[in-house]
């Protein structure tokens, strides 16, 4: 059982009359391909010498991991010729970006945040609040189609709403560092020292989400973006109120997850029980290309064509719940910039219970959505106007 994600449509959807730039999810080639075995005849090549370690625990949970989901992929991988878009599949060379498209002159946010957040705890009088439902949460409505009267250091640690159906906003810091503010969107900017009980105030005060999506910046050393947020310890995220933010509805909560194992465990028999969930699902999004091809090999040691999603819910019967898939293939071309995601709004809200008007959260967000609430220290990263094309 898999589906097929179009992330630029997606994307696109509910922010007319923009969209976004063609371009972003053209991988046409894989990162690396298998080697292919040399014949007896081939001429003896200069290789580097192996290191013959012994597996450790974590290579053997995670090759342990990978044969569980191998069966599934591979037959994912021998169908997806017959459904692959035939548009997609014309795209053999990526398109050309404009040069300004992630302009480096876009707001630093986190950096500015940081320096934000130490002069506020430097210079800031305020007593503490123990309840998180009684926490003030400033918060600013775009009513001009362009706002200009927000200041880059004033966004942080405010709730900030497009209430308009329809209407794409603009948020102009400068006219280099211009952002486009989706239809029905709200996002809150700052850290998880700062703004987290602001966040679980406003989700309760709005009647408690429906869907939470989140993607943690895992400890990484080849990922840099992890080192924008101001901790990599995954025991940080014990501080989420995710029981506030529930608040006694029948909530999806989905996590992305690297494929080291201990991750995995952590979420599912850690993170889960001390938020009263239980893992219902356990998803895995393929990474291909244009022409069909994985990202990285199948079988690859290095690196692995695919990243898992855990999907909990809270530990109560509810015979009027629809029940989620426990195992999944979403499929899409990955982004050209590092580490975004496919978007899993049409995917994840068939299974939401509140059909009507659902609230749906973004955790460590880096873009907005119509209709969704998004949280992190970077939420308008991809929102740079120039990630977009007006029709």
């Amino acid at each position: 059982m898999f589906e097929i994600i179009d992330s630029e449509k997606s994307f696109s959807n509910g922010i007319s009359p923009y969209s976004l730039i063609e371009g972003e999810f053209d991988v046409c080639q894989p990162y690396f391909r298998a080697k292919k075995e040399e014949t007896p005849d081939a001429p003896v090549s200069k290789k580097r010498k192996k290191n013959n370690r012994n597996p450790s625990n974590a290579d053997l949970d995670t090759k342990k991991r990978h044969q569980e989901l191998r069966p599934q992929l591979i037959s994912c991988l021998e169908q997806l010729p017959e459904k692959w878009p035939t548009n997609w599949k014309m795209k053999t060379s990526p398109t050309v970006i404009q040069p300004d498209a992630g302009n480096t002159q876009a707001v630093d946010f986190p950096s500015i945040q940081q320096m934000v957040e130490t002069a506020r705890d430097k210079f800031s009088f305020e007593t503490s609040q123990d309840d998180e439902n009684d926490i003030s949460v400033p918060e600013f409505e775009f009513n001009l189609q362009d706002t200009k009267e927000l200041d880059i250091f004033s966004i942080f640690n405010m709730v900030c709403i497009n209430k308009s159906l329809t209407d794409v906003k603009l948020l102009q810091f400068t006219p280099s560092a211009t952002y486009l503010i989706p239809p029905k969107s709200t996002f809150l900017m700052g850290s998880m020292e700062n703004s987290l009980k602001q966040l679980g105030s406003y989700i309760n005060k709005v009647g408690g989400a429906d869907l939470i999506v989140m993607d943690p910046p895992w400890p990484n050393k080849s990922v840099q973006r992890s080192s924008h947020y101001e901790t990599q310890d995954i025991y940080d995220l014990y501080s989420i109120p995710m029981r506030t933010m529930i608040n006694n509805k029948d909530t999806i909560v989905a996590i992305w997850v690297t494929n080291k194992p201990k991750f995995r465990n952590f979420i599912i028999n850690k993170l889960f029980p001390t938020w009263q969930l239980e893992c219902v699902s356990e998803w895995v999004w393929l990474k291909m290309t244009t022409q069909v091809e994985c990202i990285f090999p199948i079988d690859s040691d290095h690196k692995k064509p695919y990243e898992q999603l855990i999907i909990g819910r809270p530990i109560i019967k509810n015979n009027s719940r629809i029940d989620i898939p426990t195992s999944h293939v979403i499929v899409s071309v990955p982004s050209t910039r590092h580490s975004r995601k496919p978007p899993l709004h049409d995917v994840l809200n068939a299974y939401v219970n509140n059909k009507k008007d659902p609230i749906c959260v973004e955790m460590f967000s880096r873009c907005l959505y119509p209709g969704w609430i998004s949280w992190g220290n970077e939420c308008l990263k991809f929102q740079h106007l120039s990630y977009f094309e007006k029709k």
